[in-house]
């Protein structure tokens, strides 16, 4: 029994992540984050994982939309962020959710966005701009280090 539990779980696992990975599709400016080996696919696989575990109910709204892209991605978005400041090294697809994420905040919100959908964009992209500052220190430490070292 426990197999085919396991089995089906990934299945849902699998369908989620292709429903996701077709609405982040239809926007043309994704396609050029993924020139790498790590595919939209296995993206929004990581994506759904992630999701799935911390915040199930985000991805039970089916069919998924473009105003679910940035809740979906937001906690896997911090999860890779914490990660990354904590000298963890970030798998490609990993580290793919960071532009990502922060490329849906800054899309333009639809006039009927509600307040809380506002307000994680603002979030997401204060975090992103800290994230950003710290990596940017932290290169720069490195390559002073290696000038003195």
């Amino acid at each position: 029994m426990t197999l085919i539990r396991q089995v089906g779980a990934k299945w849902a696992v699998a369908e989620l992540a292709e429903a996701l990975a077709n609405e982040l599709a239809k926007d043309p400016q994704v396609h050029g984050y993924f020139r790498g080996a790590t595919t939209l696919d296995q993206v929004a696989n990581l994506v759904t994982e992630i999701t799935l575990a911390e915040a199930p109910a985000l991805l039970r709204e089916q069919p998924i939309d473009a105003q679910q892209l940035l809740p979906v991605f937001a906690i896997p978005f911090q999860l890779m962020v914490v990660k990354s400041l904590q000298g963890e090294t970030l798998t490609q697809a990993e580290h793919l959710v960071i532009p990502l994420t922060h490329h849906l905040a800054q899309k333009p919100a639809p006039e009927d966005a509600p307040p809380p959908l506002l307000q994680m964009r603002e979030r997401v992209l204060d975090l992103y701009r800290r994230w950003e500052a710290a990596m940017t220190q932290k290169r720069t430490e490195q390559r002073n280090m290696g000038r003195h070292g």
